[in-house]
């Protein structure tokens, strides 16, 4: 029997670390990361509970097709999406959906019902799944699609409403299928994961004893179907945080607005090369995913270090840090990145994804500083040896790296990755033998504003 088909996700551009890591899983079988969207298409006999470790993952699907004539006008556009149902064997992805189910994680949640040829569900019910779409459409080198991403999802689930009788709901699902459009290319898939809330099916508010449940006392809540008909139930809206493979990590409890996914964080930690009894530095950290990765990761092995300016970044990252289960060796500090604390030559490798997009602050304030930490990490990291990944999107760090610094640092890879719609820079350099300039550490000078006194006139 032919092993199941599945799409794993991850930036696109660092597709080469999440390949890397399913080729070294047994009976796993590596079929393309070149598609639509970013990812590997593979088969493997390997257990859900397996497969869920993956670390270099955004999530994990169910594969349902790969298509490469989409037309770009609506009507026939139209037509084709639904008619793609029809061309799709639904028994083996659904088959693998239901064994995901299973997992300790999900068995609360309202998708833990299988789906049968003839509809029936795990309790014997004959009620159909509901189920939603979700399109991604985006154009890049060809003339824009004359439909929008809710044309599709639309047409799409119709098809499968008229095919399997399943009933659609945006909110309250069982089942999702996600479509990702670039240009005439469609890439469709099943979440193995539930994207809904984990309190569907359960009473989130009660109008006869005003009694509410969350995720913490989830289990005392009764199941949907005991609440009495005369009872007011309020449900909430689906939370996809909780449907990836990285929200598994035990360290990740509290974020700030621009965390970076662990899974990029561990494709970078593999670009560093890092080896047993390495010093590993963030210095710009946010709420930690880099360090805390790193410790995660590779144990007791390496010492690692998360820094920030941000005071909020840096509770949120010391939250993380005592929070995880176990691993390495980790600290998180509160410094400027442009003026490090360290002496020269004493950090092994520097990993850092610095700033940028429009939540990050001011443009000019970021093209500013980017210069200044990579001086200070080329002061930092041990000649010779060192390494330095450095993930950025800025004209004056790519100067810097490129040019102002060539005489300190040799360029090992550059590579092109799509974070949330943006190209950014991924920089691995190394440290050369030739000596840094002499720095000198300059304190950091209290802020004293300076009042305007204005004498009024008698």
């Amino acid at each position: 029997m032919e092993p199941p088909t599945y799409w794993a996700s991850c930036a696109t551009g660092l597709q080469f670390c999440l390949r890397s890591e399913l080729e070294a899983m047994d009976g796993t079988d590596v079929i393309s990361d070149s598609l639509a969207q970013g990812g590997v298409l593979f088969r493997t006999n390997a257990e859900p509970k397996e497969l869920a470790k993956m670390r270099a993952a955004d999530n994990i699907y169910a594969f349902l097709g790969h298509y490469q004539d989409v037309p770009l006008d609506k009507e026939p556009a139209i037509e084709y999406f639904t008619s793609l149902s029809a061309k799709i064997d639904w028994k083996s992805p659904l088959e693998l959906y239901s064994r995901w189910q299973q997992l300790d994680e999900t068995k609360i949640c309202s998708a833990s019902r299988s789906s049968s040829q003839d509809k029936e569900n795990v309790d014997g019910s004959s009620s159909p799944l509901t189920f939603r779409v979700t399109s991604d459409r985006i154009c890049k080198n060809m003339r824009k699609q004359k439909y929008t991403s809710m044309d599709a999802a639309a047409a799409i689930g119709d098809g499968v409403n008229e095919l399997l009788g399943w009933k659609a709901s945006m909110r309250v699902y069982d089942v999702e299928v996600l479509a990702w459009i670039r240009d005439m290319e469609l890439l469709l898939v099943v979440a193995l994961i539930y994207s809904g809330n984990k309190t569907i099916e359960r009473i989130c508010e009660n109008n006869v004893g005003e009694q509410k449940y969350t995720t913490e006392n989830l289990l005392e809540a009764p199941l949907f179907s005991e609440v009495p008909k005369d009872t007011e139930v309020k449900l909430l809206r689906p939370s996809r945080s909780e449907a990836q493979l990285h929200s598994r990590r035990q360290y990740r409890k509290a974020l700030v607005g621009t965390s970076l996914k662990p899974s990029t964080s561990y494709a970078l930690l593999q670009l560093a090369q890092i080896k047993p009894g390495h010093i590993v530095l963030d210095p710009m950290c946010g709420c930690g995913t880099i360090p805390l990765e790193a410790a995660d990761c590779l144990g007791g092995q390496i010492m690692s270090i998360g820094a920030d300016n941000n005071p909020k970044a840096v509770d949120a990252a010391a939250i993380n840090v005592g929070g995880r289960g176990g691993g390495g060796a980790c600290d998180v500090l509160n410094w400027d990145a442009a003026n490090l604390p360290l002496r020269s030559g004493t950090i092994d490798r520097v990993v850092c994804d610095m700033p940028f997009g429009n939540r990050c602050g001011n443009y000019k304030v970021r093209e500013w500083l980017c210069p200044k930490v990579v001086k200070e990490v080329v002061r930092i990291l041990q000649p010779g040896t060192g390494i330095a990944v450095l993930m950025a999107q800025s004209k004056t760090m790519r100067q810097e790296v490129e040019v102002s610094q060539k005489t300190f640092l040799e360029m090992l890879q550059h590579i092109l990755v799509e974070m949330e719609g943006l190209t950014v820079d991924v920089y691995v350099v190394r440290r050369t033998m030739e000596p840094p300039p002499i720095h000198e550490f300059r304190p950091k000078k209290a802020n004293h504003k300076r009042q305007r006194i204005v004498a009024k006139p008698h």
